[in-house]
């Protein structure tokens, strides 16, 4: 299995992303436990690292468009954060720390600005709902509640877009959404880390999953589950050797793209990536222009 990925033939549409770019990527501010504003990251670095994960999403048959960021909003590079796709339409993020509220809003006008029609929330100032907490296993959806998002955020989920919701509770802050120790691999895979969530949340994992490659958490700490899957490669940026075996064995290309400058930010892949086809629906024909 090679570390470079090479384009991946599909009778389906591209795999669509949203990344941005990291004009003003910092460690401002600290709200999780990989943040320190003594480790601040290299702007040259962020740059090789970011142009490169583009780079690979695209060869491995991924559309790929972009927004720079903005002065002021240091973790604007994380967009997975802002929203939730569905079709030609979107759940807008509601951030809990204040220092992210804004990316929101942008996030929301790159949204309906490229086709997509915003369903709104209810006047509760209490629901909280990050991206990076929602995944998609199958014809269900997975929400990591807890640090990032309110239980009740995930039942307006479920019931805004008619879709089954299983919350899974997180319990170490390492870990502090969903996508850093859950990734789905196919309809019936994902890489899993049960360490990261209660007894109930592996619980109901483990029984959606019938495949699943379980990881330790220090196999979680490297970030190879905070990964992008496009067709049969996996982008992540980094793989112990244990988990490259499994996914070999099933047919999976990994592809390598490292992102240590965004770690220290807390952030992987993932989080680098909104996945603007989540959950599929009435796909619209030239919705999304290409920037």
């Amino acid at each position: 299995m090679s570390d470079s990925s090479s384009p991946t033939a599909s009778r389906n549409p591209p795999k669509r992303f949203l990344l941005c770019s990291p004009d003003h990527f910092d460690v401002t501010f600290e709200i999780n436990p990989w943040m320190s504003s003594q480790r601040r990251p290299d702007r040259r670095k962020s740059w090789r690292e970011w142009n490169a994960l583009v780079a690979g999403l695209r060869a491995a048959g991924a559309e790929v468009h972009h927004v720079p960021s903005l002065p002021g909003l240091s973790d604007m590079v994380f967009p997975t954060d802002v929203g939730v796709v569905d079709g030609n339409r979107f759940v807008r993020g509601r951030f809990r720390h204040p220092e992210r509220r804004a990316e929101a809003a942008h996030g929301a006008t790159w949204l309906r600005e490229h086709g997509f029609t915003e369903i709104p929330w209810p006047d509760d100032p209490d629901l909280y709902l990050e991206g990076g907490d929602v995944l998609r296993f199958g014809d269900v959806l997975l929400c990591g509640t807890g640090p990032r998002t309110s239980p009740e955020a995930a039942d307006h989920l479920s019931q805004v877009l008619d879709v089954r919701v299983v919350q899974v509770p997180l319990v170490d802050p390492r870990f502090y959404h969903l996508d850093m120790s859950f990734c789905p691999l196919d309809a019936g895979r994902a890489v899993c880390a049960p360490g990261a969530w209660d007894r109930e949340g592996q619980r109901a994992v483990l029984e959606l999953v019938p495949e699943p490659l379980v990881i330790s958490m220090d196999e979680a700490l490297t970030f190879s589950a905070n990964s992008v899957v496009v067709g049969r490669t996996v982008m992540m940026a980094s793989c112990p050797p244990r988990i490259r075996r499994q996914l070999d064995d099933w047919g999976f290309t990994v592809c390598l793209s490292p992102v240590d400058e965004f770690r220290k930010a807390g952030g992987g892949i993932r989080c680098m990536s909104l996945d603007l086809d989540l959950l599929g629906g009435a796909r619209r024909v030239g919705a999304v222009r290409q920037n």
